[in-house]
């Protein structure tokens, strides 16, 4: 078994809020879910902020069942109050064959925007 680490770049000068529900998902070209996050050890998103523990997310694939060079798509997202706070787009890596590091970067939806802007206006 492989591991692969994906690290969710937040939108600079955000923090993930302390209340809400993060979710990663990784598929295969197919669009089979290989890989889900369960809420358990490092696959939680971090309370603190981001500088002092990065969002990350580790998973294994099996080289036997995966070819280097295959295509994998993943989904990351952090729902408060029932509204998505990123954009909500798939990224797609290619596999390298090893224990891999992967960095994915993610931009604010819409609403979230608004209301990180209207934050600091205001100034809470």
């Amino acid at each position: 078994m492989k591991i692969i680490t994906l690290t969710m770049h937040l939108p600079e000068g955000f923090q993930l809020p302390e209340a809400g529900h993060t979710e990663v998902s990784v598929r295969d070209a197919s669009g089979i879910q290989i890989s889900a996050s369960g809420g358990q050890g490092s696959n939680v998103a971090p309370t603190a902020p981001v500088a002092a523990m990065p969002w990350q997310y580790r998973f294994q694939i099996d080289p036997q069942a995966f070819a280097v060079g295959d295509e994998l798509s993943v989904s990351a997202q952090m729902y408060q109050e029932g509204r998505a706070v990123f954009l909500d787009t798939d990224q797609t890596f290619t596999w390298d064959g090893t224990d891999q590091h992967v960095d994915i970067h993610l931009s604010l939806a819409p609403a979230s925007l608004v209301e990180t802007l209207q934050a600091a206006a205001s100034g809470s």
